[in-house]
């Protein structure tokens, strides 16, 4: 699907409508959520995507076509200039702010007037790769819980991430309960916690299937918190305060919010104190992961 020739331009097409999400395949998550409501009160649109992560897209039914924008960059920038960058408000426009979705300022950057806005992403999982590796992970004891201990080291907002340390005791905390306690992310990100089970780098479709039979995620704010939500795994989030929930998160989520003076900050230097995640103590963070497994 993503690797085929471009389609002719179709200039005078007024129903084409091309879109580019920005970078990070979260947005490209929240992305389609947006398709979803475009489409349900605009059936005539003939929506095509450019994206750094095309396969996010593979299987959509409201995308007539998906290229990888790399190619795009090297090949045909003309053409890629013509799809519209889905950006969001910079973090410093952001900076205090305690309501108003990432996935509407999609919707208000598209421009399109869409009155039942869908905000929970979608991804559309084959058949096969709902079975991916399915008797090692149908073998593991129940609770699964999946969890995301590192940060990018390049991470654009540094508040966002939980404490090394923190993460340390949390995992050991988990590993001694009941079940099973499942790593995902990149190695590159960091290590493997002892304890739990080695699942990274299996692809973002792959690390979909498995969420999908998880029992619960535990994660900082980042990617891996939208593709839980668009295969519909349960997560508890560990928002701090260098963000709000209502600003990127789900209502569906346990979302740890730790309210502060100084949150939430969207800065993009690391906190002097980082007292909104030290608050956020892996006891407290134990409750909330019994009560979303009690849900």
């Amino acid at each position: 699907m993503f690797w085929r020739r471009p389609s002719p331009a179709d200039d005078d097409d007024p129903s084409i409508l091309r879109l580019r999400p920005p970078s990070g395949f979260g947005d490209h998550l929240m992305l389609s959520a947006v398709l979803e409501g475009l489409k349900a009160e605009r059936p005539e649109l003939r929506i095509r995507i450019a994206a750094s992560h095309p396969e996010l897209f593979e299987g959509n039914p409201r995308v007539e076509e998906t290229l990888y924008e790399g190619r795009l960059k090297k090949s045909n920038r003309t053409l890629l200039d013509r799809y519209l960058l889905t950006a969001f408000r910079p973090p410093e426009a952001r900076h205090m702010q305690t309501s108003g979705h990432l996935i509407d300022d999609m919707y208000a950057r598209i421009g399109i007037p869409v009155t039942d806005r869908p905000r929970r992403p979608r991804l559309y999982l084959t058949a096969r790769e709902l079975r991916f590796r399915e008797a090692a992970i149908e073998s593991l004891p129940r609770p699964r819980i999946a969890i995301v201990p590192n940060g990018k080291p390049g991470v654009r907002l540094p508040n966002k991430i939980y404490p090394a340390d923190q993460w340390a005791e949390l995992a050991r905390l988990l590993v001694q309960g009941p079940g099973s306690v499942i790593q995902v992310g990149a190695r590159k990100d960091g290590m493997l916690l002892p304890g739990t089970r080695d699942f990274r780098d299996i692809g973002y479709r792959h690390t979909g299937s498995l969420l999908k039979r998880c029992d619960l995620l535990v994660t900082h704010v980042s990617g891996i918190m939208h593709l839980a939500a668009a295969v519909g795994a349960p997560a508890v989030v560990l928002y701090g305060a260098a963000e709000h929930p209502d600003i990127s998160g789900y209502p569906w989520n346990h979302n740890l919010y730790e309210p502060i003076e100084c949150g939430p900050c969207w800065m993009e230097t690391p906190c002097s104190h980082h007292s909104c995640m030290k608050n956020l103590t892996p006891a407290r963070v134990m409750e909330e992961v019994h009560a979303a497994l009690s849900a």
